[in-house]
């Protein structure tokens, strides 16, 4: 079909025309074209205006801009802003203005020619968009420049001071201006002297108030014990920036704010304001799972030891007759620190793992009198899961989650325990023969999933 305003050929059953945007749909007769149809229309041109004019800019960029006849002005950006400073010392707010009216005067008919002429010689590169989109701001093409190619931001624009010295840097769209609006822009960073804020009382308002650490690491948590003892401070409120997943050595920031800006309701009642409205704080206190054999000061692993020994004595006294076996003493050979690797698996952050070599003795007589009395060893070990420890070291977690082998090692004594076979009398005892086959059941079996650090000397 044709297109009845402008002529070009377009395509069957399209509501608008996407080279002049008029609408397909002629009305049998004009003038009684009813109100609905144009507030439809109208609310059409509106969404089309919003989504055409930027992919239309980007049509153009991607297209190679466009080469003015004429030659370009220059515009020096930093003639147009105003930058001040309003409310009270210390906590001013930076104001940035860019005089629009002064541009559209002094170079409003330039920008807007060369904005038109860049939206019609791309009008086939678009596909019709450029067009749509140079008729759409027809008259507002100054505006459109300010917003893509005259922006820039401060490094600081609240809680100011007299005598600070804030950066306003510009953001470069040079090549952006001079394709879609036939114009060199020039600038410079801008550096302005914060003045002129009116001086009021200050106080206090972190005095009385502390930040409490709890919970263990990196799993910290942080609260605020807000009771400012100055008056004014009473009716003030306080924030963290971060207040969990907290760790011993991180920082945490607490904020004071008031219910309006700037302190206003503060100054009005109290003639004053916070002297400073940001504090760091330390993270410490935490108590911390066990990672390395570091974290193990002698007091924390004593309580380990001690652990490991009553269970194994308890084992000992409930599987064992003294008079055939018995526990001589244990060996204590170091340890594993296993650490999940995501964190925890199945809930374990880390196990650490106690070894050590078993003696027993080994007592035996037989139907025929035959007697085996002898000393024997095996590896053993007992594995803490969850281990956790305070600021001094002491175990405060972990002591009671614990697994120790499931493996079982034969002592052979020899001896013929029946007269009808020839079965021997065996001690089996849950452990290994060797450090080896200790190390593969407790450690290389759970490396998929854990980070180990090896601390056995054999």
């Amino acid at each position: 079909m044709i297109c009845a305003h402008c002529g070009k050929e377009i395509q069957d059953g399209i509501t608008f025309c996407p080279y002049c945007g008029s609408s397909t749909t002629a009305s049998e007769n004009p003038a009684i074209e009813s109100e609905e149809k144009k507030m439809k229309k109208t609310v059409q041109a509106d969404k089309l205006k919003k989504l055409i004019a930027p992919a239309a800019a980007l049509a153009i960029l991607a297209a190679g801009g466009v080469v003015m006849a004429n030659r370009e002005p220059t515009i020096d950006l930093d003639k147009y802003v105003t930058i001040t400073a309003d409310g009270y010392n210390t906590v001013g707010t930076l104001n940035v203005d860019f005089d629009t009216d002064k541009l559209e005067k002094d170079y409003g008919k330039k920008i807007a020619k060369n904005f038109q002429k860049a939206m019609k010689n791309h009008e086939e590169d678009t596909y019709g968009l450029s067009n749509l989109a140079g008729s759409l701001y027809e008259g507002s093409e100054t505006s459109l420049f300010v917003t893509y190619c005259a922006d820039g931001s401060a490094d600081k624009t609240r809680n100011l001071s007299n005598g600070d010295v804030v950066t306003y840097s510009w953001t470069d769209m040079a090549e952006e201006a001079e394709e879609a609006f036939g114009v060199k822009v020039k600038y410079d960073t801008i550096s302005y002297t914060v003045s002129g804020l009116t001086s009021v009382d200050t106080f206090d308002a972190f005095d009385g108030v502390d930040v409490e650490f709890s919970g263990i690491s990196p799993d910290g948590r942080a609260t605020v014990n807000s009771l400012p003892t100055a008056e004014a401070g009473k009716g003030l409120y306080y924030v963290l920036d971060e207040n969990s997943g907290l760790s011993n050595g991180d920082t945490v920031t607490l904020t004071v704010h008031s219910n309006s800006d700037n302190f206003k309701d503060c100054i009005e009642k109290y003639g004053a304001l916070p002297k400073e409205t940001e504090k760091t704080f330390t993270v410490q206190g935490l108590d911390e799972y066990v990672t390395s054999a570091d974290d193990l000061n002698e007091t924390g692993l004593t309580s380990l030891q001690s652990q490991a020994e009553d269970v194994l004595n308890a084992k000992f006294a409930n599987s064992w007759d003294s008079d055939t076996s018995s526990l001589t003493s244990m060996e204590y050979q170091g340890n594993y620190i296993l650490t999940a690797k995501n964190g925890s698996v199945w809930g374990n952050v880390n196990d650490v793992v106690l070894v050590y070599k078993v003696n027993v003795h080994n007592n035996y007589t037989n139907y025929d009198d035959q007697v085996y009395d002898g000393n024997n060893s095996y590896y053993w070990y007992i594995s803490f899961s969850n281990v956790c420890v305070d600021g001094d070291g002491n175990v405060i977690d972990g002591l009671n989650d614990y697994d120790t082998p499931n493996d079982t090692t034969p002592i052979d004594s020899g001896v013929r325990s029946s007269k009808y076979n020839d079965d021997t009398k065996k001690w089996n005892y849950y452990g290994y023969a060797s450090i080896d086959d200790l190390y593969n059941a407790a450690v290389t079996r759970n490396v998929e999933k854990y980070n180990h650090q090896d601390n056995v000397n054999a």
